[in-house]
């Protein structure tokens, strides 16, 4: 995490009292701005990695940097789901990279990453993050992430899971990443699927430690 300064920031209209004005223009100058990883891999449910993908841009101040990766599993699953992902959106608003860029930034732990979101996470993905097994870039730029102790969540869409897939997540958890299987709520009273993933999409930016004002958390007026 990073503050960024934009340039020609206005220091001269800064008063010498604290204002209501004051404070805008402090919240102007401090915008915490995120650089993360979001990945899409051959689990059932991309529509809720695009879906993720689409509240970032939306809320495109808070980052300062999206990379998306896409696996060749997911673009099969999505087509047997028939969804299609908008690779022209993804290379419109993020950085795209391919799957098999070793050499790509988010490859290296000298690169600053605040953090990487895999959504949906397939098991495959899951227990080779797991194990440490690099088959491709997402595998890496995970490891990465856990060698560097940053952020590294993971969406698993997977049901029952076998003991062999409770053994990797709690190894992975042990290992400081965040198990985040897409479960619903339904005290937010959702009336269509997408009210479904907006909130959950909500849920994950808090975890990247970005909250968004939503009058559907819990209790939130009392």
């Amino acid at each position: 995490m990073r503050v960024r300064l934009p340039p020609g920031a206005p220091f001269h209209l800064i008063p010498i009292y604290p204002t209501p004005f004051f404070f805008f223009v402090l919240k102007y100058l401090t915008v915490m701005k995120k650089r993360i990883v979001v990945a899409l891999t051959g689990a059932s449910g991309l529509k809720l990695g695009d879906y993720f993908l689409r509240k970032i841009e939306k809320n495109k101040d808070f980052f300062e940097k999206a990379f998306v990766i896409v696996s060749k599993n997911a673009k099969f699953v999505a087509e047997s789901e028939g969804f299609n992902l908008d690779f022209d959106f993804y290379k419109k608003h993020f950085e795209l990279l391919d799957e098999n860029d070793f050499a790509s930034p988010v490859a290296s732990g000298s690169y600053p990453l605040d953090g990487m979101v895999v959504i949906p996470c397939s098991m495959s993905s899951l227990s080779s993050i797991a194990t440490g097994v690099g088959l491709n870039l997402i595998h890496r730029a995970a490891d990465v992430c856990l060698k560097e102790k940053r952020k590294l969540i993971l969406v698993p869409r997977e049901t029952p899971l076998s003991p062999i897939h409770l053994e990797n997540m709690h190894k992975l958890s042990l290992a400081g990443a965040v198990i985040a299987p897409f479960i619903p709520s339904f005290y937010n009273k959702p009336q269509s699927v997408e009210d479904v993933l907006d909130f959950f999409s909500i849920r994950i930016f808090d975890l990247l430690g970005i909250t968004l004002k939503d009058k559907r958390r819990w209790r939130i007026d009392e």
